[in-house]
């Protein structure tokens, strides 16, 4: 699965990322979860890189 979010902040997308990531968490391995992952794709979809362990911080 693969979850694209967009918006104007780097602030709102921390915030989704958050939100989403823990909703996920909440979920757990019972339901088939092994891991979450994020793609950079070369900086071609931005100037931002988003660090999932400081995000969860």
């Amino acid at each position: 699965m693969e979850i694209v979010i967009d918006c104007l902040k780097k602030e709102d997308i921390d915030k989704a990322m958050r939100v989403g990531i823990q909703a996920v968490c909440d979920l757990g391995a019972k339901n088939g979860i092994k891991r979450i992952s994020a793609g950079n794709y070369g900086g071609k979809l931005g100037p931002f890189h988003f660090h999932l362990q400081e995000i969860m911080a």
